[in-house]
């Protein structure tokens, strides 16, 4: 009898013995495969399974069925022991199975929380299996205490459960998603690169990362920039003195939304009268950027255009502080154009108020319609041309496509190429509404040239800007600040050896 019961132990324990090493090689084979193969893990976890499945079995052990009569207390507590392990390989299969098919592992990030939430169910649900066919206790007693021990642990942990809460209800509800851009309560903004049990991670435009509570984020005022698209519009306010007439003023900050690169043409810009005193013109400018991260730049654009384009029609901006004087408007005539335009182009700083006033007469007028070609392709350009009014566009044909290389609103000056270096122009020039422009002809601008070379060198360096922004949007080609200045240095060099500026 003691030899029947030690062979039966035997088995047993070399049953309980090749369970354990056939879940040890699963999970070690498993863990190789889990982070970019679900259904291969899977896989492996079912052949696992069905192998401690058919050992048990084979062996008569059925974990949902209570121990035959007849086995000894060795054999109880060792099959008591295969059982459990059966119970929690069932369900690790059936996680496995959820991570597979049920919640998509494309996208583990977004939906992490509700597999863990999964997993910790089915773990749940293992337990309390355990403890009704394996050890043989009444549910309901193990309910009613562990309602109880749950009542003191929430009421210890009710912070972090908060979160947790929270963060199932976030990742249900999915207002945002890993990779959006969105702003709490108006303060804190940036992109989302995580979310988990606990908090949101957020890493902000100063390039830091934010961890904020779950809970915290539920009680917040959420905007999601990046929902439904990542479209984004910005306004913006502009204050100018009540020189002009409104409807001017609209007109001239069209232009300048116009003429921005960074801006959408689709929905299209909007300028708006948001209030009209004796004193000033508050316009507000709507637009619309491809993407909430290059909001700003498109707004320093804004900026920087729209004073080129009030210093070129001699409109000054509003006091923050206190009214203006009405004598104080600047001269509007057409004989201070000239005047005005020079005093707005940082190229002619250096010259004296007298040298100002001998190149603004000079200085020639032409006028232009919407469509009409300024400076045809192949074009060697002769003077040097400045935006009083309007918007121009530069396009360029290549490979039988026409590609639109930059837009120039008032301030703005063109035609450095081939006055300094005698090149014809790449493309073409056209009025895309209709322009006003302002000519200085090459023999009058030889002698200032010749007198101040600084002047020069500026040029060289927008020239050397605008032949790079040309191959970025005619090449694709990205070209370092090295080869920059580079550039930059032989363009300045070909500049003072035609003017004979040595």
């Amino acid at each position: 009898m003691q030899t029947f019961l030690a062979a039966g132990l035997g088995t047993t324990v070399n049953t309980l013995l090749a369970s354990v090493v056939l879940i040890a090689v699963g999970l070690l084979g498993a863990r190789h495969c889990r982070p970019g193969r679900p259904l291969m893990y899977f896989f492996i976890q079912f052949l696992v399974f069905a192998s401690l499945t058919f050992l048990m079995f084979a062996r008569d052990i059925v974990p949902y069925r209570p121990v035959a009569p007849g086995w000894s207390a060795p054999e109880r507590l060792l099959v008591g022991f295969l059982e459990i392990l059966w119970w929690l390989a069932a369900a690790w299969l059936t996680s496995g199975f959820l991570r597979a098919f049920v919640v998509l592992g494309r996208k583990p990030t977004e939906a992490k929380l509700v597999q863990d939430l999964l997993a910790a169910l089915i773990y749940l649900a293992a337990m309390f299996a355990i403890v009704a066919n394996v050890l043989d206790l009444p549910i309901k007693g193990l309910l009613a205490t562990s309602g109880a021990l749950a009542i003191v642990i929430g009421l210890a942990l009710q912070s972090s459960l908060g979160d947790v809460f929270s963060g199932i209800v976030l990742n249900l509800e999915r207002p945002y998603h890993v990779g959006d851009w969105i702003i709490l309560d108006a303060e804190l903004q940036g992109t989302v690169i995580e979310t988990n049990w606990r908090a949101t991670h957020v890493l902000t435009s100063s390039g830091d990362i934010a961890v904020i509570p779950n809970s915290a984020v539920a009680r917040s005022k959420l905007i999601n920039c990046s929902a439904p698209t990542k479209v984004h519009g910005v306004t913006t306010r502009i204050r100018l003195e009540s020189a002009l007439m409104p409807a001017a003023g609209c007109e001239l900050m069209r232009e300048v939304l116009l003429g921005s690169t960074h801006l959408l043409r689709t929905p299209q810009p909007t300028v708006t009268i948001k209030d009209l005193s004796a004193d000033m013109i508050d316009f507000e400018l709507g637009f619309s950027v491809a993407d909430i991260g290059v909001g700003d730049d498109a707004r320093n654009e804004v900026f920087d255009r729209v004073y080129r384009a009030a210093t070129a029609a001699g409109i000054r901006f509003a006091s923050r502080l206190a009214p203006l004087n009405a004598n104080s408007a600047t001269d509007a005539t057409e004989s201070a154009t000239p005047a005005r335009l020079i005093a707005g182009i940082s190229l002619f700083s250096t010259l004296t108020e007298s040298e100002k006033a001998a190149l603004a007469v000079q200085m020639i007028r032409k006028d232009y319609k919407a469509g009409e070609v300024i400076v045809p392709n192949g074009t060697v350009v002769q003077a040097l041309n400045i935006i009083s009014d309007g918007v121009l566009v530069a396009t360029e044909e290549q490979n039988g496509r026409r590609f639109e290389r930059m837009r120039l609103t008032p301030g703005i000056y063109f035609g450095e190429t081939g006055l300094l270096t005698g090149q014809p122009l790449t493309g073409e020039i056209t009025a895309l509404t209709k322009a006003v422009i302002y000519e200085i002809s090459k023999d009058a601008l030889l002698p200032l040239l010749k007198a101040r070379p600084g002047m020069a060198e500026e040029l060289s360096e927008l020239l050397a800007s605008r032949q790079l922004a040309r191959r970025i949007v005619l090449d694709q080609l990205h070209t370092n600040e090295t080869h920059q200045d580079g550039l930059a240095s032989r363009v300045a060099a070909n500049i003072r050896r035609i003017f004979s500026l040595h």
